[in-house]
């Protein structure tokens, strides 16, 4: 059986009240007839009359002993009708003149009122738009890094025990990533031994795993991307004991994300060296996608970098001072070059060997600034060695800028890189760059 809620109310009609004298107090009463009642104090002379009112019309008290009468409605607590949903007495404004009702008694009516159609439910309230994305996922066209390099949000402090674990920080300039399956994250990792010597057993989150983002748990490590030219500035002290590499935000045991112990900033991102500048330039007709490693972390190239025909972009430089060490030796940012029009969601994320992409993409670049022991930076090219040793990227790459000494490049026409005059198929090349210059990789068909 439909149960019908329905609101009763107490309503005064006034006869020369003034207004701005008008008080009001208003009760349920307890009488037997369970009437919600108002009274109402005025200047002059006042008669109290009761409407009922279902979801918003005013109904007869008729209709309203009919319903007791046939088990859709009844009376529940504080003498208000009620049914299976919440009833809720209010005031409500009677009509300038309200007929007195008949007084409600327990005996039966022996001249029933005719049958009224039952009073039609209010319209639904339109449903809220949907709110518009303040962001989109990556990979879409998105860059949050403008022309000269800068990316505002990533100069906000992150808040550390506030976020929910299985909810990406948007806000802070990381980047939340679409085409991994995992809530926006780059990889979670969850080291299933912790002894002093590193961590152990490090169990990674497998690609597509949890769209929502809820596989990141207390005691896990969640990985995330920054923009070229920043990177991530939180992983823990301890590290794999074996060599394996573990970074990201960690997910404390109120599942809230805090920067990890051995965080080098405040920030999600900070800003690769300013010593020099990785600059790349398309001059291809088609789009080309450089995908950086999640380093510390998962360590697979899933940080998208997508360059348009004719576009041109910053790639991230770590300083090796103050960067990751990893067995206490000093570390350069990994980039996979793909060929010429692969999809970034392809390019950029492990691939299973049977396309030349991902991981096993042709080429390797690889960049950082030694502020240890040289002063100077470098930038090199290799073969994809082991993984893929014979194929070959379908563009030329050249090295270019004042202050790039030993510039190194990569020939399609013969499949070679060369140091200066000095090529071959099976070695790779590297270039230093003098303080405040800045090197320019070009794409090209030459």
């Amino acid at each position: 059986m439909k149960v019908t809620n329905l609101v009763i109310a107490g309503a005064v009609a006034l006869a020369a009240a003034s207004p701005h004298r008008r008080h009001a107090h208003r009760h349920i009463a307890n009488a037997i007839d369970k009437r919600a009642e108002a009274t109402v104090y005025a200047a002059g002379p006042v008669e109290t009359v009761y409407v009922y009112e279902l979801e918003g019309h005013v109904i007869t008290e008729d209709d309203v002993r009919k319903g007791i009468a046939n088990g859709t409605l009844s009376w529940g607590d504080n003498g208000v009708l009620s049914s299976s949903s919440i009833a809720v007495a209010q005031a409500t404004p009677a009509p300038q003149v309200a007929p007195k009702p008949a007084q409600v008694d327990n005996k039966p009516n022996g001249n029933p009122a005719p049958p009224q159609e039952a009073p039609k439910a209010p319209e639904p309230a339109p449903k809220a738009p949907e709110p518009a994305p303040s962001k989109p996922e990556s990979p879409s066209g998105y860059k949050p890094v403008g022309s000269d390099g800068n990316c505002p949000d990533c100069d906000k402090e992150f808040r550390n025990n506030y976020h929910l674990c299985n909810q990406f920080p948007t806000g802070y300039g990381a980047l939340r990533l679409g085409h991994e399956g995992l809530g926006g994250w780059t990889g979670i990792q969850d080291p299933k031994e912790r002894g002093a010597a590193g961590y152990d057993n490090i169990v990674t989150a497998a690609k597509g795993s949890c769209e929502n983002g809820d596989c990141c748990k207390p005691g896990m490590f969640c990985s995330y991307a920054c923009p070229n030219p920043y990177l991530k500035n939180s992983f823990p002290k301890k590290q794999g004991k074996t060599g394996q590499s573990v970074g990201g935000l960690y997910c404390n045991e109120n599942g809230k994300l805090e920067m990890a112990d051995g965080s080098i900033g405040k920030t999600l991102c900070g800003r690769g060296t300013t010593r020099m500048k990785i600059k790349v330039e398309n001059k291809l007709s088609q789009s080309v996608s450089i995908c950086r490693t999640d380093y510390p972390g998962t360590e697979s190239e899933t940080i998208p970098f997508t360059l348009q025909p004719g576009e041109s972009g910053e790639l991230a430089s770590p300083d090796q001072k103050t960067y990751y060490f990893w067995e206490g030796k000093p570390t350069s940012a990994q980039y996979y070059i793909n060929k010429k029009g692969v999809p970034e969601k392809e390019a950029c994320t492990w691939g299973t060997g049977a396309k030349a992409v991902g991981n096993w993409a042709p080429t390797n670049f690889g960049t950082s600034w030694d502020d240890i022991n040289m002063n100077a930076g470098f930038a090199g090219l290799s073969q994809n060695k082991p993984t893929n040793p014979d194929d070959r990227l379908d563009f030329s790459i050249s090295f270019k800028g004042d202050g790039v000494q030993n510039p190194c490049r990569f020939k399609k026409s013969t499949g070679e890189y060369c140091s200066g005059e000095t090529c071959g198929r099976d070695v790779g090349c590297t270039a230093s760059i003098k303080e405040g210059a800045t090197l320019t990789m070009v794409f090209s068909d030459d």
